[in-house]
């Protein structure tokens, strides 16, 4: 059995900051109190309470269930743009009366000033996590870094800081971290954060804050830059590069490169199937364990009755590059359309490392590996099933059985986010590109490219027109294919909203069409690997009684949870889904919850809402 952290809270540190609470809450006794903060045991104990505060081991890979490139059979009110300040219930902060009692009641002078600015620098690491989630849902928030002790404190009606104050004391929270953290290499299965932990989410805040500042300045948002003058979008950039740069030159992590590709697996989809993290490459992972039951990525991914049916799209699909470092063409020479096998052969390895391409193999339940295509009837709406998070076995579906290790931070991230700031400053070199991008790209099998993509070694000089369609306004042919690579290297993480959002281009939520695979027949059986066995069935009419367990019944084009097929003039159909998504301009923040306005007047309502 692997061996994992159980992280524990402790009863007289759990408090909850809510308008709704009691703040008057006492310890148990101040024995206990002065027990815990005497001793280095008692400090580890309580600050494994802190990790409550990350996803759940039941929750990382689903965090990408809400975006722009996800074909689900279901959207949310978020998703059609019905979400209210009624139906908000996330405006939570027991987490920061936890960590704030802990820098309050830390100062126990029998233990070394060194030890108690480590657990704090562990503390305000924590904090600093915090007020980025609710940096990002909510914009600007009450700064708190004192424990409420009375419900009569006056400044339990303060309005919100602005921006800058939020984000200076996240900077001044992680610096600390970082200075003060005295563990500085991988922690066991990376469970457990270091100083380059701190440095890390540095580098992604202060590139949040600098895309929010830039991207949003204009619009009804433009809340970056009032009563902000601290921090301008460049300084941020700065920040994050400089944050970023720390950790490369650390030598702690690299990226892992350490299993050869075949058929589906290789070293980018390793770092997500791995029974123990490869901490070569992660920061921080949410550890799992088989015999716990507690790993559902199987279950979540390829069953007809739990999870979303979460693939990908066709347009998403399109967005990665020929093994050769060329942008895709979907058409033969002819005019044609490419088969699915044609579509996944020859590209990017991250591609068939993310979806069953034409060459994935799996157990079956006798544990030989077989080729295996998507299951059309239950798993994928698109044709394109994720098995990034999957472990290619059969008797993982269906139940908790997954003890696959689950990475919320990595290195990789670390190349982007350089890459990205030091582009958006203008400055980013062919050896900044070399040492980011191109080796990402190497990685993934790619061996040249062109003036529009870049090569591994050279940044691009002209605008690649696919990529430039996807995100209209930007014609920076760097800065694109950064987000090519970002988007890619980072898919199902649970990054890409948040991308969206700094970017304010949350209209591919909408824009992308959620269109799946080239069909080339209908009422006849498919094998769509070209693996000798038919993999789906596609009609308008009845399905003939010897196809019933591979038979999809095409839609009108009318219900949203039909399968359409959209006939195409070149032959064949394209796979199209109706979703009625969209995505308000309010709808970049979350609202403040009707309740908490209603008991704290001072708070002001986003906009929009």
């Amino acid at each position: 059995m692997k061996k994992i952290l159980t992280y524990i809270t402790l009863a007289l540190a759990v408090g909850a900051f809510s308008v709704s609470c009691d703040f008057n809450e006492d310890p148990k006794s101040s024995a206990s109190v002065d027990m815990m903060f005497s001793s280095e045991g008692g400090l580890q104990t309580y600050m494994y309470g802190f990790y409550e505060a990350l996803p759940s081991r039941t929750g990382v890979y689903t965090l990408d269930s809400t975006t722009d490139y996800g074909p689900k059979n279901s959207v949310g009110g978020v998703e059609v743009g019905a979400f209210t300040d009624e139906s908000e219930t996330s405006w939570s902060w027991s987490n920061l009366r936890n960590i704030n009692f802990f820098l309050e009641k830390n100062v126990n002078e029998s233990l070394s000033e060194k030890v108690r600015n480590n657990y704090n620098g562990i503390a305000r690491l924590f904090r600093a996590y915090f007020y980025y989630d609710k940096l990002v849902k909510y914009g600007p928030v009450p700064w708190i870094d004192w424990v409420f002790n009375s419900p009569e404190d006056e400044r339990l009606m303060n309005t919100q800081d602005t921006r800058d104050v939020i984000i200076g004391h996240i900077i001044e929270d992680l610096d600390y971290a970082f200075n003060n953290i005295i563990e500085s290499k991988a922690t066991l299965n990376s469970s457990l954060v270091n100083k380059w932990t701190a440095m890390a989410f540095k580098s992604r805040i202060c590139l949040f804050e600098a895309a929010w500042r830039k991207y949003h300045a204009g619009d009804q948002l433009d809340i970056a830059r009032t009563g902000c003058t601290q921090f301008s979008a460049n300084d941020l950039y700065t920040m994050a590069a400089d944050a970023a740069k720390k950790v490369m030159d650390s030598g702690v992590y690299s990226i892992y490169t350490g299993t050869k590709y075949s058929n589906g697996r290789g070293a980018y989809r390793q770092l997500f199937i791995a029974d123990n993290t490869v901490t070569q490459e992660v920061i921080l992972a949410i550890v799992a364990d088989e015999t716990l039951c507690i790993g559902e990525q199987n279950w979540w991914y390829n069953s007809s009755t739990y999870g979303p049916h979460l693939g990908m799209s066709r347009k998403f699909a399109k967005s990665y590059l020929n093994i050769d470092g060329t942008p895709y063409n979907e058409k033969n020479e002819d005019g044609t359309f490419k088969t699915f096998k044609q579509e996944t052969t020859g590209r990017d390895t991250r591609l068939n490392e993310t979806i069953r391409a034409w060459d994935y193999t799996r157990k079956n339940s006798l544990g030989a590996y077989e080729a295996t295509a998507a299951n059309f009837t239950g798993h994928t709406l698109s044709g394109y099933q994720v098995t990034k998070w999957v472990i290619d076995d059969i008797l993982y579906d269906d139940h908790s059985s997954n003890g696959n290790d689950e990475p919320l931070i990595r290195y990789a991230e670390m190349l982007l986010n350089y890459a990205e700031a030091k582009a958006e400053l203008g400055t980013l070199s062919d050896g900044d590109w070399a040492q980011t991008i191109g080796t990402l790209r190497k990685r993934a099998g790619i061996t040249g490219g062109t003036p529009q993509t870049g090569t591994l070694t050279t940044k691009p000089t002209e605008v690649e027109p696919y990529i430039a369609s996807y995100y209209p306004g930007v014609t920076d042919p760097v800065i694109l294919e950064i987000r090519r690579e970002r988007a890619i290297e980072l898919a199902y993480e649970g990054l890409r909203m948040t991308d969206l959002k700094r970017w304010a281009c949350c209209n591919l939520w909408v824009d992308d069409p959620w269109e799946g695979i080239f069909v080339p027949a209908l009422d006849e059986p498919l094998d769509i690997n070209e693996d000798g066995v038919d993999d789906v069935y596609f009609t308008y009419g009845d399905i003939p009684s010897e196809f019933k367990g591979i038979g999809v019944k095409v839609g009108n084009g009318n219900s949203k949870n039909d399968v359409n097929l959209i006939a195409q003039p070149e032959g064949g159909y394209i796979m199209k889904y109706i979703k009625d998504r969209e995505w308000p301009q309010r709808q970049y923040l979350y609202p403040i919850p009707k309740t908490v306005m209603q008991k704290n007047p001072n708070l002001k309502q986003n906009p929009g809402w």
